[in-house]
């Protein structure tokens, strides 16, 4: 009877040390990406809503959400997994075309394609396909948030980007700017 409870204490700590390493992992990859990835800048669309569970957040919809299948690429139109060739542009950043094979080389996003959201065009041959970034929150300190909902509706021509770090096709939100100033720096103010 002692054996059988000291199997099963054995098993239940190892299944904490478990789940314990896979939060782990999580952590340090986001971490990762934030140390060593590339920076892009896409231009938002923000909104601030409220959740009861996890808190204030910004809820971006991101500008230019289309962008032409990779040369040489066919598609079905239940494809759901893409990846966004992204490139560096003078005003922002911008996705430059899908591409349904994961690249070996070069700066991609993971990104999910709608389906049978497929437009041919006749007059180069290439098809456009819609698709929609891995990330659509940006969380806010409880104190912060009502400043930022109240710039963010109002807006005043001012322009939001996001800034991503890209790394081996993962990417995460660091921040958003308002102009060339961190939303929590331009919210000091």
């Amino acid at each position: 009877m002692k054996q059988i409870k000291s199997f099963f204490w054995g098993i239940f700590g190892l299944l904490c040390v478990i789940q314990l390493g896979v939060i782990g992992v999580q952590i340090w990859s986001y971490e990762r990406i934030l140390k060593e990835g590339e920076v892009y800048y896409f231009n938002v669309l923000p909104l601030d809503p409220y959740d009861a569970f996890r808190g204030r957040y910004v809820t971006l919809r991101f500008e230019n959400t289309q962008a032409p299948i990779a040369e040489g690429q066919k598609s079905t139109k239940y494809e759901s997994l893409g990846y966004a060739i992204l490139e560096h542009q003078e005003k922002f950043d911008s996705v430059k075309e899908i591409t349904f094979l994961k690249p070996q080389i070069g700066s991609f996003l993971e990104v999910n394609v709608r389906d049978n959201y497929f437009i041919t065009t006749t007059k180069n041959h290439s098809s456009i396909v819609y698709f929609s970034l891995p990330f659509d929150r940006f969380y806010l300190r409880e104190d912060r948030a009502p400043q930022a909902e109240k710039l963010l509706r109002v807006r005043s021509g001012v322009k939001v980007k996001a800034k991503l770090r890209v790394l081996n096709g993962k990417g995460v939100i660091e921040d958003l700017m308002v102009g060339e100033v961190p939303l929590s720096s331009y919210l000091t103010k």
